[in-house]
C-alpha cells in the first residue's frame, strides 16, 4: 500500500494496516527522528551519498525539527527545489542548531507557516535569514523593550490573537486591522522618530503614523485619506523587514496591497453606475485621467449632495467629489445643450 506524507507530499510505501492514505494523517518515519539523530546524516549529503529525494526529506525534517514551522499543507518540489536545497541545506542546519539551543522559554523566535502559497519553499532562504538575524539579537541582549519584557514574546501573543481573527472566516479584516497594525510594528520594526500628521498636525511617532496607516487602508471610509507616498513609503519597508510566507505576513500585504491598487484607480472611479449618467466617446488623445474625469462628471449628481443623503461617509465622498468636478471641469451635458442651442436659427429650428 502507498502513503501520502502529510509533511513532504511523497508517496512511500507501507506493507501493514491500510486506509491512512484515505486520511492523509501519515508521514514518512523521518519525521519522527529528533534533530540530533537527523545531524549525522548532513555528512553523508555533503559528500553526495544521499539521493535528491533523501536530500529533499532530510531538508523537510530539518524545517520541522525546529518547531517554528507550522505545516498547514505539504510541501511540494518544483524544478527549483534542487538548487533550494543546494544552497540553503548547511545553512538551515547551523540555524535550527543554534535556535533549538536556546532554552530560555520567554525568547520566542518567528514562526512560519507552510500553505498554498509558501509549499514551495522559495521563501525559505528569507525565513532562515530572520531566524539568524534574530537570533544575533537574542545573543546581543537586544529582544528586550524598555520595559524589560521580550520582543518577541510581545510578537507571539499578536500572532496569536491574529491567528484567531484570520482563521475567522466571519471577522472581516477592518475588525482586526488594529492587531494587525501592532504586529506589524513589531515584527517590521517601524522606525521611531517623530513626525507631523498631515491629518490633525499633531507631533506623533513615524510608528503611530504607519499604524494608522494600516488601519485606514482596512476601512473604506478612510481609505482615501491616505496620500499614495506615504503608503509606498510603508509598503517599501514593510517588503524589506516582513519576511513573507507567514498568515500574518500575508494578510498585511493583501490589505496594503489592495490599498495600493484602490489608490491608484482614482476614488475607484472605474467603478461606477453607469445608470447614473450617459455615455461619452472618448478621443484618441484622452488619457487614463482624462477619462476618468469625464466618467466623474457623467455620474455627478444633478444637485449638490448632502451628507444625510448618504448611507455612508464613503458614498457621500464620492457623490461630492464627481459634483466638484462637474462644477470645476462643466457638466458635458450642459455644453451639448448650449451647442445645440447656438446651432439653432432664430424661430428654433436647426440650421
Amino acid at each position: 500500500m502507498q502513503i501520502l506524507c502529510s509533511y513532504s507530499s511523497l508517496v512511500f510505501d507501507c506493507a501493514h494496516f491500510p486506509g491512512f492514505l484515505q486520511s492523509r494523517e501519515a508521514c514518512h518515519p523521518i519525521f519522527h527522528m529528533e534533530q540530533r539523530k537527523l545531524l549525522p546524516y548532513l555528512r553523508k549529503w555533503a559528500t553526495h551519498e544521499l539521493t535528491e529525494t533523501d536530500s529533499y526529506l532530510l531538508f523537510v525534517a530539518l524545517l520541522k525539527s525546529s518547531d517554528l514551522v507550522d505545516f498547514r499543507v505539504p510541501t511540494i518540489r518544483t524544478e527549483k527545489t534542487a538548487s533550494i536545497i543546494a544552497q540553503e541545506m548547511e545553512h538551515l542546519a547551523r540555524t535550527v542548531i543554534k535556535l533549538n539551543a536556546v532554552q530560555n522559554p520567554s525568547v520566542v523566535f518567528p514562526h512560519y507557516v507552510i500553505t498554498p502559497e509558501t509549499k514551495t519553499l522559495d521563501n525559505v532562504r528569507y525565513w532562515i535569514e530572520n531566524w539568524e538575524e534574530s537570533y544575533t539579537l537574542f545573543t546581543k541582549g537586544k529582544l528586550r523593550d524598555i520595559e524589560g519584557r521580550d520582543e518577541w514574546k510581545k510578537l507571539q501573543l499578536r500572532e496569536a490573537a491574529l491567528q484567531r481573527f484570520i482563521k475567522n472566516p466571519h471577522r472581516d479584516v477592518s475588525t482586526y486591522s488594529g492587531y494587525l497594525s501592532e504586529w506589524a510594528a513589531i515584527a517590521g520594526n517601524f522606525p521611531t522618530f517623530n513626525i507631523t500628521s498631515p491629518w490633525n498636525g499633531e507631533t506623533i511617532s513615524c510608528s503611530t503614523f504607519w499604524k494608522q496607516i494600516i488601519t485606514y487602508c482596512a476601512q473604506e471610509e478612510k481609505l482615501f485619506s491616505i496620500a499614495r507616498k506615504d503608503l509606498a513609503e510603508l509598503l517599501e519597508h514593510c517588503e524589506e523587514h516582513i519576511p513573507s510566507g507567514s498568515i500574518y505576513s500575508h494578510m498585511l500585504f493583501k490589505v496594503l496591497r489592495a490599498a495600493e491598487v484602490r489608490l491608484a484607480s482614482f476614488l475607484s472611479l472605474g467603478d461606477l453606475d453607469l445608470s447614473a449618467g450617459t455615455y461619452a466617446i472618448l478621443e484618441a488623445t484622452d488619457t487614463a485621467e482624462s477619462a476618468n474625469i469625464k466618467a466623474a462628471i457623467q455620474a455627478a449628481p444633478e444637485t449638490e449632495p448632502r451628507p444625510e443623503q448618504y448611507p455612508t461617509k464613503f458614498a457621500y465622498m464620492k457623490a461630492k467629489f464627481r459634483w466638484d468636478m462637474s462644477k470645476r471641469y462643466g457638466n458635458p451635458s450642459t455644453s451639448t445643450s448650449e451647442d445645440s442651442t447656438d446651432n439653432k436659427t432664430d424661430d428654433g429650428e436647426p440650421a
